[in-house]
This record gives structure tokens, C-alpha cells and sequence, in this order.
């Protein structure tokens, strides 16, 4: 179970470092926008919570992928 568990957060961690970086390479924290109205988050507060997004979202992706590759065999455990 760990390293299966290591198998998702690593490299999901690093898509989500990857994915931050472009992202706020291209937008302004201080031009985002929630529910129409503006943020009124720190710059770090917003690129916290924007790489906890990625990261959550790449970890998801590589939970379906390893969901998705069982064996009938590990299935059943």
C-alpha cells in the first residue's frame, strides 16, 4: 500500500509544481477572480492553495490510472 501510495503522490507532486509554475507564470495572483469577485488573498496564500489545486488534481489522475490497472487478482483483496 505505501509504495503503490508512493506512486501517486510523487509524481503528482511534481505535475502540480510543474502545473503552478506555468500557471502563475502566465496570471497575476492579484487578477484572479472567484465567483466574480476579486481575491483578496496574499500573492503566497494564493499560489499555496493553487499548488494544494494541482497537486489534488494530479493525484486523482494517478489514483484513476492505478485504480484502472489492477489485476482481477488484486482485485479481489
Amino acid at each position: 500500500m505505501g509504495k503503490r501510495l508512493m506512486w501517486i503522490l510523487w509524481p503528482s507532486f511534481i505535475v502540480g509544481g510543474i502545473a503552478e509554475g506555468v500557471f502563475f507564470t502566465l496570471i497575476d495572483p492579484q487578477e484572479l477572480y472567484l465567483l466574480g469577485e476579486p481575491v483578496h488573498w496574499s500573492p503566497i496564500a494564493v499560489y499555496s492553495v493553487g499548488f494544494f489545486m494541482f497537486w489534488l488534481i494530479a493525484a486523482a489522475s494517478s489514483a484513476f490510472t492505478c485504480f484502472l490497472q489492477r489485476t482481477t487478482s488484486e482485485g479481489a483483496d
